[in-house]
C-alpha cells in the first residue's frame, strides 16, 4: 500500500512537471519568433514607415535588412534577434539627422 502510494505520487509529480513544462515551451517560442514572418515583416515595415525621418529609422532599417537576410536563410533566431532591435527603434525618441 505504501509502495502504490510513493508511485501515484512520483506519478502526479511527473505529469505536473510535464504539463508545466509543455504549456510554456510553445508560448515562450512563439513569442520569439512570431515575428519572423512574412506578416510580422509586413506590419515591422509599416510600422518603421510612420517613423520621423532620423538616426533611429535609419537603424530601424538597418536591422529589418538583417531581419529578412537572416530569415531567407532559415536564421529564425537571428532574424528574431533583429526583429526586436528594430522594434525597439520605432519605440524610442527621435533622433533627427
Amino acid at each position: 500500500m505504501v509502495e502504490e502510494t510513493n508511485m501515484i505520487c512520483k506519478l502526479a509529480c511527473v505529469a505536473a512537471v510535464a504539463v508545466v513544462a509543455m504549456s510554456a515551451v510553445p508560448a515562450s517560442a512563439k513569442s520569439k519568433m512570431s515575428g519572423c514572418t512574412e506578416a510580422g515583416m509586413a506590419k515591422a515595415d509599416g510600422m518603421m514607415m510612420k517613423m520621423p525621418d532620423g538616426e533611429n529609422k535609419t537603424m530601424a532599417m538597418q536591422e529589418m535588412t538583417a531581419a529578412k537576410s537572416s530569415m531567407s536563410q532559415k536564421d529564425m533566431a537571428g532574424c528574431s534577434m533583429h526583429m526586436s532591435k528594430a522594434m525597439k527603434m520605432t519605440s524610442m525618441k527621435s533622433k533627427k539627422m
